[in-house]
């Protein structure tokens, strides 16, 4: 049975449009690497995927004990930095879709399901893509 993350990338790269290119990356040396780059249209943007469980209550974190670990947000911060455009895809076992810039990594691991839907910059395959096609530039 395949875990609740690799269910996440089964799902991006089932709704990927063909002018873009998803690589995931397995990495065992450079921790805190996103789990995907995304080539479209001589741009680029890289990918934290993580699944979520709806929580029971309003009040509890969505990401609970599955937020970014501390390399992942150092990895952000430094890429944050650097201007790279930088996202976190969250999907809940309701199959809400919830894209989430960089600028927002430090505060992730404690919000709300409703906190993170806030700050969302996408939450549809459709807008996802569209971001990811906007890529290469850190104002999105």
């Amino acid at each position: 049975m395949r875990k609740k993350e690799q269910r996440v990338w089964d799902s991006l790269k089932r709704n990927k449009p063909r002018h873009i290119e998803l690589e995931r990356i397995e990495n065992l040396v450079g921790e805190g690497i996103p789990d995907v780059f995304v080539c479209a249209l001589a741009r680029m943007a890289w990918c934290e995927l993580k699944a979520a469980t709806v929580p029971a209550l309003a009040s509890t974190r969505l990401l609970g004990s599955e937020g970014l670990r501390v390399s992942q947000l150092n990895w952000h911060s430094t890429a944050r930095h650097f201007r790279l455009p930088v996202y976190t895809l969250i999907r809940d076992d309701s199959k809400r879709l919830y894209l989430v810039h960089c600028d927002h990594s430090e505060e992730l691991n404690e919000m709300t399901q409703a906190e993170v839907a806030a700050v969302s910059v996408a939450s549809s395959w459709e807008e996802i893509y569209t971001v990811f096609e906007k890529g290469s530039s850190y104002e999105n």
